[in-house]
């Protein structure tokens, strides 16, 4: 099967014989059924044999081409011959003041529309050479009409019937030409708009399949990015595989520093990255390049660059296509993400909202490692505040009392002995020693060690309630102390009340108040 695609100009000519060729049947049935009712009156009348033969023939030739399945060019041609062949017998019966000039006209308008023009003009031309030769045997008495009584045409019925002919078959012939010249123009436009369509669809098309390839890599990433917490780690795997999944030979991320007028180089690929890192280097964000550009405008930026690549770096020198994409977190730009690509125009303004869709993935990544880090060391801080309260409470209540219980004989010699700590997040604050015999097995080393969590957790329980009485019984003493001094109304009374309850409270052997004013201190 051939794959060749035809002209379009062919193509349409192909149509129209399509369709010349389906509208000839329903044209030579409907003569065949009409010529039926018409032959008998037209031969009973025809008068002469030779005028009845002509009419005869051409409704079985009509038939024949009807009926039998012929080429297209031999039934038109039969039914054209046909239709002359009348319009010569009444030319020969009634001179040009018959029917035959209704005949003539109609074989040039079918010779024209079911043919061609050119086809048209070749029957206009055999009509009028037929008329004048008709015309002159007549009126020169050669040839007399066939039909009695016929009134003898002048030169000027010839002359005026042949010049109708050639007028109305020269406005059908033009007619239809322009026709024919308007349909192949509107069937060629019809042929570019659709060319134009299947243009468009297959560049639609192709176009979603490459969106839908770079959604598919951007969350990729994303899925990847996200499980990464730790901030340098991120920074580092999120280049890498935004320059592996878009072929990008630099990728780098910067961040902005706390004044707002320098971004950071944070991480990047290749080696023309490693050197970039090595020397710490930063742009500045008020000046004409592309990151600052996205950083300021909170918007992608697409410089051209032209053949001769990135002349802004000379670390660069491959790059023939650039995006720099802001990183933000809501309003707040805190950065920028930059590929670079060996590949001329590879980025498009049409493709900057996907990207930007991969940059505010990047830009959750690193809200939610910052986050993470920032839960992380307040949990580090409140855990060292804990050891250290948990170490403090401890050792005051070791000060005041030595807790220490033991059981059975403490005699080492020849036993197993383990050693438990009594650990309470993450701090010691004693521990269970035990011997046996015996040694000792996994199964008990690891029931002591559930059991000296409990019981870690049972005596901080303790000293907390402890904690907890004791600083009641303080606040509830000192209310008493106080409402008892504030009832007082003397200063006298006052002083008495504050050193009866105060050694009272506090089991003192002596207590003695002064009042020191400010002259006797000199």
């Amino acid at each position: 099967m051939s794959n060749i695609t035809p002209n379009p100009e062919e193509a349409t000519r192909q149509l129209y014989k399509n369709w010349r060729e389906k509208f000839v049947m329903p044209l030579l049935a409907g003569m065949l059924a009409l010529g039926a009712f018409v032959l008998i009156p037209a031969v009973n009348s025809a008068g002469s044999i030779f005028i009845k033969a002509i009419f005869i023939a051409a409704y079985v030739l009509t038939g024949i081409v009807t009926v039998v399945r012929f080429p297209y060019k031999i039934r038109i041609n039969v039914l054209l011959l046909s239709i002359y062949a009348l319009g010569l017998s009444e030319l020969l019966r009634y001179g040009i003041l018959g029917d035959s000039a209704f005949f003539f006209l109609g074989l040039i308008l079918l010779a024209t529309l079911l043919t061609s023009p050119q086809a048209g003009m070749t029957v206009m031309f055999v009509v009028i050479l037929t008329i004048s030769v008709t015309g002159w045997l007549m009126l020169n008495n050669t040839l007399a009409p066939l039909a009695p009584y016929t009134f003898p045409a002048l030169v000027e019925d010839w002359v005026s019937g042949g010049a109708m002919i050639v007028m109305f078959g020269v406005v059908t012939i033009l007619g239809f030409q322009r026709l024919e010249k308007a349909f192949l123009e509107t069937q060629k436009q019809i042929d570019e708009n659709i060319k134009t369509i299947k243009d468009e669809r297959n560049n639609l098309e192709k176009n979603v399949a490459e969106r839908t390839e770079q959604l598919h890599k951007i969350n990729k990433i994303g899925r990847t990015i996200t499980t990464i917490l730790n901030p340098d780690e991120l920074l580092s795997r999120t280049t890498q595989l935004i320059g592996d999944e878009f072929d990008c030979y630099y990728t780098a991320i910067f961040i902005a520093d706390t004044t707002g007028q320098w971004a950071d180089l944070k991480a990047a690929t290749g080696d023309a990255g490693k050197v970039l890192q090595k020397n710490k280097y930063h742009i500045s964000i008020n000046g004409k390049n592309a990151v600052g550009t996205a950083i300021r405008t909170n918007q992608a930026c697409i410089p051209e660059i032209g053949p001769a690549g990135h002349i802004d770096n000379p670390l660069l020198p491959y790059t023939r296509s650039l995006i720099a994409l802001p990183i933000a977190i809501g309003e707040r730009v805190i950065g920028a993400l930059e590929m670079h690509s060996t590949k001329q125009n590879i980025f498009g303004m049409q493709d900057a909202d996907t990207y930007q869709n991969m940059a505010n993935q990047v830009a959750i990544a690193l809200e939610n490692s910052r986050l993470f880090t920032e839960a992380q060391q307040s949990i580090n801080e409140m855990s060292a505040t804990q050891q250290q309260y948990i170490q403090g409470g401890w050792l005051t209540l070791n000060a005041d009392q030595k807790f220490e219980y033991a059981l059975g004989e403490n005699d080492p010699t020849g036993r197993k002995e383990i050693e438990i700590p009594l650990t309470l997040r993450e701090q010691v604050i004693g521990q269970i020693n035990m011997s046996s015999t015996e040694e000792w097995t996994p199964e008990q080393k690891r029931l002591i060690e559930s059991i000296a969590s409990q019981a870690a957790l049972a005596l901080e329980n303790a000293r907390l309630v402890e904690e907890s009485q004791s600083i009641a019984m303080r606040e509830r003493l000192a209310n008493e102390v106080t409402s008892k001094i504030w009832s007082s109304t003397t200063m006298d009374t006052i002083l008495q009340t504050t050193v009866r309850e105060l050694g009272r409270a506090l089991e003192a052997a002596e207590v003695s108040i002064e009042v020191l004013m400010g002259g006797d201190n000199e």
